[in-house]
């Protein structure tokens, strides 16, 4: 079971809907309450954003466990990912037995690594 304050590093595309944009960006983070995008374009703080995977982990044909709503709460500039997005999660909280996204790694875990 995943604690409120978990992060976990990933890698999933998904779909981003914000207002009229449509766009894809890269799952960096994710833990309950929000997680991390990057984008080749930022979108404003406080937008808010609906996402999606592009393809289920699964392997279902409709898959709803991916959808999440939230905010934008931060935007930075990085040289090589391009827009670093954080994202508030709005409506729901993510767990990782509803939707895992591929490449799911325990930061806790990482770090104990270095030590």
């Amino acid at each position: 079971m995943v604690k409120e304050d978990e992060v976990f590093l990933c890698s999933e595309l998904v779909r981003i809907t914000a207002g009229p944009r449509r766009d894809f960006g890269n799952l960096e983070q994710i833990s309950p309450h929000g997680c991390t995008v990057s984008m080749d374009e930022p979108l404003p703080i406080g937008q808010e954003v609906r996402m999606c995977c592009l393809a289920c982990p699964l392997g279902k044909k409709s898959c709803t466990e991916c959808r999440f709503r939230g905010r934008v709460r931060s935007s930075e500039n990085d040289p090589v990912l391009g827009c670093i997005l954080q994202v508030d999660f709005e409506g729901r909280s993510w767990s990782d037995k509803e939707w895992r996204p591929r490449h799911l790694t325990d930061v806790e875990t990482v770090q104990d690594c270095e030590g």
